[in-house]
């Protein structure tokens, strides 16, 4: 079996049994399984992965931390809870743009593709706008709300910065591996986004489905990237 059939199979598997947990009023469980699959992906990528780059090792062990604190603090939803979560998910995203962009230039960037990089901001810009304005008017139930705003306008930014380096991370080096980077934070980016329109906007539970699909396939893809990564012998 091939290592990319392997892994579409895993991300089934995952969202089957999350879907039938649901549907027997497990919910608790079903959060459980979701939230596991960047710990466990985390270890296989230390423990098996040859050449490990550092900057993509701190983003999965932070990214991780923010969902084992989430899985302990599942029913409480206390504060602190949410402030360590959310702060370890944006460091960890942080760490990843710091990983898409060690592999372009800049400057090859506003020498070649000036016109790309303007389109793109332009949408950027957009995004951010649209975001403001679904984060801002809404009341959350805390004493700190614009420290809670921020978190979350923070969050949403790393999303878009992440989205928009990998694409032009790709189109200054095409090749495999950079597609296969490329299309993992398109996944990642867009579950992060539906499930911001799942929490704020809709709440429909297929919404939520969405997401968790988006999200597995695109952290597994990334994980695969990083096979890619060592047969090249690429490691920082």
């Amino acid at each position: 079996m091939s290592r990319s059939l392997f892994l579409i199979l895993v991300a089934i598997a995952v969202f089957t049994v999350v879907i039938a947990l649901d549907y027997f009023d497990l919910e608790a469980l079903s959060s459980v399984l979701e939230l596991s699959v960047v710990p466990l992906i985390t270890i296989m990528y230390l423990f098996i992965s040859k050449n490990k780059c550092a900057l993509l090792s701190v983003f999965f062990i932070t990214y991780t931390i923010g969902d084992i604190v989430n899985i302990l603090d599942f029913n409480a939803v206390s504060n602190w809870s949410y402030y360590v979560c959310n702060t370890a998910y944006i460091v960890a995203y942080f760490f990843l743009i710091l990983y898409i962009t060690k592999s372009f230039s800049f400057k090859r960037v506003f020498k070649n593709y000036l016109f790309e990089f303007i389109v793109l901001l332009m949408l950027d810009f957009y995004m951010i706008y649209v975001l403001v304005n679904i984060i801002n008017p809404i009341n959350f139930e805390s004493n700190y709300i614009e420290l809670v705003q921020a978190i979350e306008f923070l969050y949403s930014l790393m999303i878009i910065i992440v989205l928009s380096f990998s694409f032009l991370n790709y189109i200054q080096n095409i090749r495999n591996k950079y597609l296969l980077l490329f299309v993992s934070c398109v996944l990642i980016a867009f579950s992060e986004l539906v499930l911001i329109g799942y929490y704020y906007i809709v709440d429909d539970i297929k919404i939520s489905y969405a997401s968790t699909i988006l999200f597995v396939c695109g952290i597994l893809m990334l994980f695969f990237h990083t096979f890619m990564e060592a047969k090249r012998g690429y490691s920082t």
